[in-house]
């Protein structure tokens, strides 16, 4: 290790006292924050975060029961470099991803950070930010998958003083509520922000005045340098190698494009590194990333709850990632370029999660689940305000499906996206309170979650009726409506995602794509299932008596159990011997891969072969970035055309060369191939 407990300037009791310090600033920083949001996506859902971060930018003091649980190694260094001096009484606001080196990873992420002093001295910074349910832009929520610039999706703020020296900057403020639906509600919101940052201000100036200026500054570092110490621990037992991996998105919305993504981890004593190489290019829709060529939170949060997996005493801090670096390629869709849409960056995070998981099953086949739904979509509600005017804007439910089975035992049900958040399903009444919906149902999801030794969690069944008329459904990050989570070790994958509506007056469902912006009525119902998580280990292993439990409680049908786990039951009661009997026939049948896509991506594959989607990718890298996205979607669709002419053929790097050539203008293609060759591809940026 690079360092040793010794070089620590705390004794190690001191320490451990100044880790559940620091730790519980922040969650009463979070918890003050949630009592005193306005909106029910604060105060109920509590998607919102807290720290401490040092005078360099490095969080410090992090929160472990409020709040999102993956930004500990979000990067301050920009916000606070762009700023000459602080003094008391300042707070800065800022939304902007592009001015903050993706401190906000998309516009509804408003953080506010204040210098924190003590003694006229700066100590440190107090950061709060909460997910905004509007904050302006071209629909309600502000967040839409076919936007495709940054100025569709709602006012950008750059780093600004929303406070200077205790005083408000009313011209500020009134230009951002000006801008957004909600005000009195945005307002609510920054306001219990700020008392949370007094929060800090508090027990900060308490913890200088009881250990001394030099003991607190000693152990703000201290903590960080003992976190990357027991993280370079953890990195040292994993086998090194390069473990690869690739999941995708369903599409771009815009076209029928899968949207890929390719890992190659690598893990080199007490390092890992995440090279992006080959993954897709920015989109001209809103699942870009911004991550600014660093180890993101967003491409690599993964890790970090590894690591803690394996170590759980490690203290949650920027210590933790220092030793995990990133390899991305400017003008990709994990580092993307302006003014590309970056709405949706929360999809496109959890999938490169799952390409993530998938490399360290590998390394790791004990630690590793199987991938889970890979699915958070918050359905956000819009109807005409009777009583004020205008139009009330809030979210009816963060839809989530389960997580994957593993080697301990069955997936979480409808809890998948753990990881990220400590979110929270809203309760009924308060939806149908502040809204104009009635809940009809809000369940598990029979047989979604995947077979398995272990099965994976179970997705959600939610239907409501509508009740007021003119409204608007968005549903951002609806996900696995084409590849379904993938099983490990024998595992079957977790059931697809859909979406149904019953229109006023109909006397059935109808399948609806999935919702990008949705005009709904009164009367109409709306239906959305989530998918499960993929199971672990070989259905046919499955104790028996589980199988017995879950058809007893409806997680599985009786086809299901007799069909996928081979037990049979009569009057309720096991048969062990037709049981037995039955399972000795279907072993035989059983697919024993350590990954199961399931077979739409292993018919997708059959013809995208890993070669034919390497060339056209460094195709498309040759180009601008903003004539990236046309040319992929002009590229892929006569290759896709070319393989439906000879019948689903496999496709050939050969095959994509002769596409280029005849589809892509010849000035536009300068810098590609046009004799068979492979494309030549940009310098990467290496960063961590």
């Amino acid at each position: 290790m690079t360092q040793k407990i010794s070089s620590l300037r705390t004794d190690s009791a001191q320490l451990d006292i100044f880790v559940q310090r620091f730790r519980s600033i922040a969650e009463e920083m979070g918890y003050s924050l949630q009592r005193t949001g306005h909106t029910a996506f604060v105060n109920e859902t509590a998607d919102l975060g807290v720290a401490l971060v040092t005078p360099d930018g490095e969080i410090f003091g992090y929160p472990h029961s409020i709040g999102i649980t993956m930004f500990a190694n979000l990067n301050f260094r920009k916000m606070i470099e762009g700023f000459d001096r602080f003094e008391p009484g300042d707070i800065l606001i800022c939304n902007d991803p592009y001015r903050s080196a993706g401190l906000s990873s998309h516009l509804p992420d408003v953080s506010l950070l204040a210098p924190v002093f003590s003694g006229g001295e700066l100590v440190c910074f107090a950061y709060a930010y909460v997910h905004s349910t509007d904050v302006g832009g071209r629909v309600a929520g502000s967040l839409s998958p076919s936007s495709y610039e940054i100025y569709q999706e709602g006012i950008r703020i750059p780093p600004s003083h929303l406070y200077r020296a205790g005083e408000l900057n009313e011209e500020l403020l009134n230009l951002i509520l000006c801008n957004c639906r909600i005000p009195d509600d945005n307002w609510g919101d920054l306001k219990a922000m700020v008392t949370a940052l007094r929060v800090a201000e508090r027990r900060v100036d308490e913890c200088v005045e009881k250990y001394g200026m030099e003991g607190f500054v000693d152990a703000m570092r201290d903590v960080l340098n003992y976190s990357e110490m027991r993280a370079r621990a953890v990195i040292a037992g994993i086998p090194d190698g390069t473990y690869r991996f690739s999941d995708y998105l369903d599409d771009d919305v815009v076209s029928e494009i899968p949207i890929k993504f390719c890992v190659a981890l690598t893990v080199a004593g007490e390092e890992i590194s995440v090279d992006f190489t080959g993954t897709d290019s920015q989109l001209r829709t809103a699942f870009n990333i911004y991550s600014d060529g660093q180890a993101h939170p967003w491409l690599v949060y993964t890790i970090m709850f590894v690591l803690l997996t394996i170590d759980r005493d490690i203290p949650v801090n920027a210590g933790l990632m220092r030793s995990v670096k990133v390899v991305t390629e400017p003008g990709s869709v994990v580092n993307c370029e302006a003014p590309a849409a970056v709405g949706l960056r929360t999809t496109t995070g959890v999938r490169v999660q799952d390409a993530i998981r998938g490399a360290l099953a590998q390394a790791l086949p004990e630690v590793i689940p199987a991938a889970g739904a890979g699915y958070i979509a918050p359905i956000v509600f819009t109807e005409p305000d009777l009583a004020k005017g205008g139009l009330k804007v809030n979210v009816l439910e963060p839809m989530v499906g389960g997580t994957g089975g593993h080697e301990d035992g069955d997936g979480l049900n409808a809890r998948d996206v753990v990881d990220i958040a400590n979110l929270r399903n809203s309760p009924i009444e308060i939806v149908e309170n502040v809204s104009g919906v009635r809940i009809l149902t809000y369940a598990l999801r029979p047989d979604s979650g995947g077979a398995g030794k272990y099965r994976g969690g179970l997705g959600i069944v939610f239907e409501f009726e509508v009740l007021e008329h003119d409204c608007l459904v968005t549903a951002r990050g609806q996900e696995r409506h084409r590849f379904r989570p993938w099983g490990l070790m024998g595992g079957h994958c977790g059931e697809k995602a859909s979406v149904f509506i019953k229109r006023a007056g109909e006397d059935r469902f109808e399948p609806l794509d999935k919702i990008d912006s949705l005009n709904v009525d009164c009367g109409d119902i709306l239906r959305v299932l989530t998918p499960g998580g993929g199971g672990y280990g070989s259905p046919l292993e499955r104790d028996p008596a589980k199988v017995v439990h879950d058809l007893r409680n409806g997680l599985v049908s009786p086809e299901a159990a007799h069909d996928i786990y081979g037990v049979i039951v009569h009057d309720g009661a096991l048969d062990q011997v037709a049981t037995e009997r039955l399972r000795r026939e279907k072993a035989a049948q059983e697919r024993t891969e350590m990954f199961n896509y399931g077979a739409e991506r292993d018919a997708y594959e059959a013809v995208w072969t890993a070669e034919a989607w390497s060339r056209l990718i460094g195709h498309v890298f040759t180009l601008p970035v903003p004539l990236r996205a046309s040319m992929r979607r002009r590229l892929w669709t006569a290759a896709q055309r070319l393989s439906d002419e000879r019948n689903g053929g496999a496709l050939s790097a050969a095959d994509i060369d002769r596409c280029w050539r005849e589809t892509v203008p010849a000035g536009i293609a300068q810098g590609g191939s046009t004799a068979g060759g492979a494309a030549s591809r940009p310098e990467v940026s290496k960063a961590s």
